[in-house]
């Protein structure tokens, strides 16, 4: 099979590259291999960062590979979708952070994909959104549910009912991207980013994401209740008892990264 996705594990940091360009469309194939490389990770105690970008300067993804729509057109047929959200819910449960690295074009699936990274670092020529709308259809690998959780209602709404592409400043102001960077940098951006987690205790990222997770789907004060119970089996780790240590004794932590 062709290597639709380039994968590599560097000490604590894994990438991910999706090597269909010059637009590295999403196909079948390129989520049996993602599924694949995300369960490998799963079971990694090793890794600590997964990067995700696309091939080439165009695109980090322009979303779906339309061509496998037509067959399926005039048919109620759930399983369309079934390889993307299989995909991007196992990206999204990762217990490690993932960093999406995203330039050039950043259109439906492939931000859908973007959307169930934990961060999303963009250059300043990126346009991404969701078009689906001008084909008669709407996001169906997430964005009605991930896209308002992340920026609200509103602009959201606005976004995949108009289909309109926004800037890289526009994401940034509505909380869409963490940070843009300078036209050529955004890879090496994500990896400094990646650089500086995969330094920090490995379990307490675990349960950062896990409290922050679980805890928006409830009410608050059983999200309350639930970050408490995270953070008393925290005081049992040894990375905290490390770290505690450290600050009183005012000497920079040697965390296990266990």
């Amino acid at each position: 099979m062709e290597d639709v996705l380039l994968c590599s594990i560097e000490g604590r940091i894994a990438v991910m590259g999706i090597n269909r360009p010059p637009y590295n469309p999403l196909n079948p194939a390129v989520f049996e291999q993602m599924i694949a490389f995300l369960e490998d990770l799963y079971r990694n105690e090793e890794v600590q960062v997964l990067v995700i970008k696309g091939s080439g300067e165009k695109a980090f993804s322009a979303g779906a590979d339309i061509t496998q729509f037509v067959p399926r057109l005039g048919k109620k047929d759930i399983s369309l979708t079934a390889g993307f959200h299989k995909a991007f819910e196992l990206l999204s449960q990762l217990p490690i952070p993932v960093i999406a690295a995203m330039k050039g074009h950043v259109l439906g699936g492939g931000l859908e994909l973007a959307l169930a990274c934990d961060f999303r670092i963009c250059d300043e020529n990126t346009r991404m959104g969701l078009p689906e709308i001008n084909l008669g259809i709407f996001p169906g690998a997430g964005g009605t549910q991930r896209l308002p959780r992340l920026i609200g209602k509103s602009k959201a709404m606005e976004m995949i009912m108009f289909g309109t592409p926004i800037h890289a400043e526009e994401a940034v102001r509505y909380g869409l991207v963490n940070k843009v960077a300078a036209a050529g940098t955004v890879d090496n951006e994500a990896m400094y980013w990646a650089n500086i987690l995969a330094q920090k205790p490995k379990t307490a990222l675990k349960n950062i994401k896990k409290s922050i997770q679980h805890g928006m789907n409830l009410p608050l004060a059983e999200g309350l209740r639930y970050e408490m119970e995270l953070f008393a089996e925290m005081f049992v780790s040894v990375d905290a008892k490390e770290g505690v240590h450290a600050f009183l004794e005012k000497r920079p932590p040697n965390f296990s990264m266990n």
